[in-house]
């Protein structure tokens, strides 16, 4: 057995036997449950060799399977011996009920609490319903056997000064000890990486794609803060940044602070803290209100400054975007075509032009022809990346961190004659698109309310797509953020003035094709003539939508307004930022259509 995997089982069984344990799970998540995994904890990995952002493992003592979603199907066989794993679907299959068929009763399954949500704790304990028990493991096995484990990333903190926040710490801390008086909480424990930043002005880049530094915080009702972070990692002036009551503890103290919260009212947010802390707290004998992240609202809805931040990066952005679309239409027309790998390195090389650029705000994901079919593709975790192909599609969905705001954009881009099929389906992506970003709605309305307009015109003929139509954007934070989104599924959270979320339908053709169009909105207040002002949406996004991929026959005259409209704003905000071919490229990418 000398394959290093193999290894590892073997090793991980040794310590099953020892700790009297019938099964070990091993999520994907680490102990800040974050969308992104610092390499030092990519604990799946190690295990079975898997490198994709979402699944889990189940190791018995004479079993073992990995468990991950329809976007690896290609990529589990590749990476994970099959004569170790078996592969299961984790939505179809989910771990917990192989768990129940491979195990016989009154058996005991290892977990760490720090992997797992809480509110993942209490469906497990339902499921389970006394026949399995779960036991808390108080030393990962992971930890204890990754000889070559990788160090920590320690990015320099970020002292974030108010002219590009808004709004300083001392204010918001009063903001949320507001909040948690409100409520009757004596304090609120902060586990979201972004609302810690949010909430302190600082950021970091201790985490790819997400400037956050990795930490942990309680927030109490006299506005204080704990928070738990290695001091020689503070940057100069960090006490005078945020004001006086935020006290800094080394994170071996975190369980020490949590366990003196005896007979205190604590504010725990069960979807995004991990299980270690809600055990700690109740074993402590703190009394739990499980309620959201009081963070997750003030910092979803931007202040002017903020707004103006998002606006200026969304200019600048697209300047990057109109340089590599120009390129490539050059390249096409001369007839070299790339493949996905450079092409996504080429976008890179334009935005990092930018000296504010931080960082990628996720990896791009650049898609040629039928890969753009599979929504989530990512070339890096393909054997070799797809190449350009004359008459289909190419799409590519990127983003950039920068020092003043987040952006995320898709555009499905015609290389060399696209079909009339792609035209067709291409246009109704675009009706829907319009659609949203036109709509009015009054206060109180959620994102699932909005989300057939997007998907109308699809539906009116047979068609759909597989994801959300549109998810929260942070401010130079997380491109992913909450608590707002736009899609199917039901979400309580009224949109307000001044969040940003994308506009993303799609349509995706198995082994075929892919489309997706996507700008960022911000939420504003619309005067009327009616009895009341509504919200709606402004595009933050500068770039043009491709006419090429257009069946103009299918736009109503107000479809092509608002397009000639919007082409029109990026005429006006990029053009004065380019020269030569980009500024020419873009004079005929924004020329106005008529019916």
């Amino acid at each position: 057995m000398s394959h290093p995997i193999a290894q590892r089982i073997t090793e991980l069984r040794h310590w099953l036997i020892q700790q009297g344990l019938d099964a070990l799970i091993v999520p994907h998540e680490d102990e800040y449950l974050g969308e992104y995994v610092p390499i030092q904890n990519e604990r799946l990995e190690w295990v079975t060799g898997f490198t994709g952002s979402a699944g889990a493992a189940v190791i018995t003592s004479d079993n073992a399977a990995i468990f991950a979603d329809g976007r690896y199907t290609v990529q589990v066989p590749k990476q994970v011996p099959s004569d170790i794993f078996q592969y299961r679907h984790l939505i179809e299959e989910p771990y917990l009920q192989w768990i129940t068929e491979q195990l016989p009763k009154g058996s005991k399954i290892g977990y760490d609490p720090r992997m797992h949500r809480a509110s993942w704790l209490t469906n497990a304990q339902q499921l389970f319903a006394g026949e399995y028990s779960l036991v808390v493991i108080t030393e990962n096995p992971i930890d204890l056997l990754w000889q070559d484990r990788p160090a920590p990333v320690t990015s320099a903190m970020r002292l974030m000064p108010v002219e590009q926040v808004g709004v300083d710490c001392h204010t918001k801390r009063a903001t949320i000890a507001n909040l948690l008086q409100a409520k009757k909480a004596d304090c609120a424990i902060l586990t979201e990486l972004d609302s810690i930043c949010w909430l302190l002005n600082i950021r970091g880049l201790d985490v790819a794609r997400l400037p956050v530094l990795l930490s942990h915080a309680i927030i109490h009702a006299d506005a204080s803060v704990d928070f738990f972070f290695e001091p020689s990692r503070l940057a100069t002036g960090f006490e005078q940044h945020v004001g006086a009551g935020v006290r800094v503890h080394h994170p071996d103290h975190l369980q020490s602070r949590l366990e003196q919260l005896t007979g205190r009212t604590v504010m725990l947010d069960p979807a995004t803290s991990n299980a270690w802390f809600t055990l700690v707290l109740q074993n402590a004998g703190a009394k739990l209100i499980n309620d959201s992240d009081p963070c997750l609202l003030p910092k979803a809805a931007k202040n002017p400054t903020e707004v103006a931040g998002m606006k200026a990066c969304h200019i600048r952005d697209g300047v990057a975007m109109s340089k590599f679309l120009t390129w490539l239409d050059n390249e096409v027309a001369s007839g070299r075509l790339y493949n996905e790998a450079q092409l996504a390195d080429q976008l890179y090389a334009f935005r990092a032009q930018d000296p504010t650029l931080a960082d990628l705000s996720f990896d791009t994901i650049s898609a040629a022809g039928s890969n753009a079919a599979m929504c989530h593709y990512n070339h890096l975790n393909q054997p070799k990346p797809g190449e350009l192909a004359l008459n289909s599609l190419y799409l590519v969905d990127s983003g950039g961190q920068y020092l003043d705001g987040t952006t995320d954009i898709t555009r499905t881009i015609a290389i060399g004659q696209p079909s009339a099929e792609m035209k067709h389906q291409f246009t109704l992506v675009l009706k829907g698109h319009i659609a949203l970003a036109q709509a009015r709605f009054p206060a109180g309305t959620c994102g699932h309310q909005l989300d057939a307009l997007a998907r109308q015109y699809l539906w009116a003929e047979g068609y759909d797509y597989d994801h959300g139509t549109g998810h929260g954007v942070g401010h130079f934070l997380s491109v992913h953020e909450g608590p707002q989104r736009i899609s199917k599924v039901h979400n309580p959270v009224a949109l307000r003035p001044g969040m940003v979320l994308s506009n993303e339908p799609g349509y995706y053709r198995a082994d075929e094709f892919g489309i997706r169009i996507e700008n960022l909105e911000l939420v504003v207040e619309i005067p009327t003539q009616g009895d009341k002002n509504m919200l709606g949406f402004e595009a933050l996004t500068r770039c043009p939508i491709d006419t090429r991929v257009i069946d103009f026959s299918l736009l109503a005259a107000h479809e092509i307004a608002w397009l000639n409209d919007y082409h029109q704003k990026v005429w006006r905000d990029i053009s004065p930022l380019v020269e030569g071919e980009v500024k020419l490229w873009l004079e005929q990418a924004t020329q106005p259509m008529t019916l």
